[in-house]
C-alpha cells in the first residue's frame, strides 16, 4: 500500500498579541516516503509572499498512524524540503497512509529565538499586549487566569503586598473566593501518575494543550516552557535587572551571535489567598512541568533584582505565564 498524498494550501497567521499577521501563502506540493519503509518521509511545500524576519515553518502532520508538529527554520521563499524521520518521532519505521499536512508560517515579530535551536519565546506574557504588562495569573494546570482587582498596599520585611485582593477571571467573573488556594486547585497533592490519569499531563509529563494557558489563550503552537527549556534559557542567556517604561523586571539576552535578542519579563508577583506578593520585586512564570518528586510542586522560574534560576512550588500559587512555540533540539 502506497501513502495517499493530499495537496494544501493555507494562508499563514499566528494571533498573538502584538503579533501580526502574515501575508504568506503556503502549499503542500508532494509527499515522498521512501521504499522500504525506514520510518522516514520527505514534505516539499512552496512559500509565497515576503517571509517576516526568522520566519520559522510550523509543520503538522496527521496520517492513519499518527500525527505530530514540526519546526523547521532558514525556510526561503519559494521551494522548501523538510525530511521527518518517523523511527524517532514515532518509535519505528511506518508505512504511512493517507497523510495530510498543513505548514504554518510564523515570524519573529512576538516570537523571540534566544539560541541555536532552541523554541521562540514570546514578547508578552499571556494577558498582556505589552512587554511591560503584568497579564493574567494562573495556578499550574489551569486555563481561566486572574487579575487583581483592589487590594490595599502593605510594607512589611518582604517589600510589600496587596491584601485584600479581588480576583477577576479572564472570563470577566468577579471571584467570591481566591483561586490561588490548596482547596481551590485541583492538580495539587497529585503525583505524576494521578495526573496522567486525570488527564493533566501526557506521557511526556508535561501538561495537555487542554491544560496548557498558553495554548488555551493564543492557540497552537504556542504552549508553555517545559521545565527543561526553563533551564536552558537561564543556561543560555544573560540577564539583567531593569526598569522599562517604570516597569521593573529582567531582561533576558542570547549569548554570542544571539546577543542582539532579547525579551523583557516583568516582575509580576505571585498571587496567593486573597493578596498578591511582590509586585515589582519578583517574577515567578510557571513551565508545563509538574515536580516528580513532590506532588504538591511544579517547577518554574524565578527572578529577583539578584536572583535568576528554575525552581519549584506550590500549584496553587498564581503565577505568569510566557508563552513558547517550536521545540529545543
Amino acid at each position: 500500500m502506497r501513502a495517499k498524498q493530499m495537496m494544501m494550501g493555507v494562508v499563514a497567521a499566528v494571533a498573538m498579541g502584538a503579533m501580526a499577521e502574515t501575508a504568506n501563502t503556503v502549499k503542500v506540493t508532494k509527499f515522498h516516503q521512501s521504499y522500504p519503509y525506514t520510518g522516514k518521509a520527505t514534505v516539499q511545500y512552496t512559500v509565497g509572499g515576503t517571509l517576516p524576519a526568522n520566519a520559522v515553518a510550523e509543520i503538522t502532520i496527521n496520517t492513519d498512524d499518527a500525527s505530530a508538529t514540526f519546526t523547521q527554520s532558514n525556510i526561503v521563499t519559494g521551494a522548501n524540503s523538510y525530511v521527518i524521520d518517523f523511527a524517532s518521532s514515532f518509535g519505528g519505521a511506518l508505512l504511512l497512509t493517507n497523510a495530510s499536512f498543513v505548514v504554518t508560517i510564523a515570524g519573529a515579530l512576538g516570537g523571540v529565538q534566544l539560541w541555536e535551536g532552541g523554541p521562540y519565546w514570546a514578547e508578552c506574557n499571556v494577558g498582556a499586549s505589552k512587554p511591560e504588562e503584568y497579564g493574567y495569573y494562573f495556578w499550574w494546570g489551569d486555563t481561566v487566569g486572574y487579575t487583581r482587582s483592589g487590594g490595599t498596599w502593605n510594607d512589611d520585611e518582604w517589600g510589600g503586598y496587596y491584601s485584600g485582593v479581588t480576583w477577576v477571571s479572564s472570563t470577566g467573573q468577579q471571584m467570591s473566593s481566591s483561586p490561588f488556594s490548596p482547596s481551590s486547585c485541583p492538580t495539587y497533592n497529585k503525583n505524576n501518575s494521578a495526573l496522567q490519569s486525570a488527564g493533566y499531563i501526557d506521557s511526556t509529563g508535561n501538561l495537555v494543550a487542554a491544560h496548557d494557558a498558553a495554548t488555551a489563550h493564543l492557540g497552537a503552537p504556542w504552549r508553555m516552557p517545559t521545565s527543561a527549556e526553563i533551564q536552558a534559557l537561564d543556561d543560555n542567556c544573560t540577564t539583567t535587572w531593569i526598569t522599562t517604561n517604570g516597569v521593573s523586571g529582567r531582561l533576558v539576552t542570547g549569548k554570542d551571535s544571539y546577543a542582539n535578542r532579547s525579551i523583557f519579563l516583568p516582575a509580576a508577583g505571585w498571587g496567593y489567598d486573597s493578596c498578591l506578593y511582590g509586585l515589582g520585586l519578583d517574577g515567578r512564570y510557571w513551565s508545563s512541568t509538574p515536580n516528580s518528586d513532590d506532588s504538591d510542586f511544579a517547577w518554574e522560574l524565578y527572578f529577583d533584582s539578584g536572583y535568576f534560576d528554575r525552581g519549584y512550588n506550590y500549584r496553587y500559587y498564581g503565577r505568569s505565564v510566557r508563552p513558547v512555540r517550536g521545540f529545543a533540539e
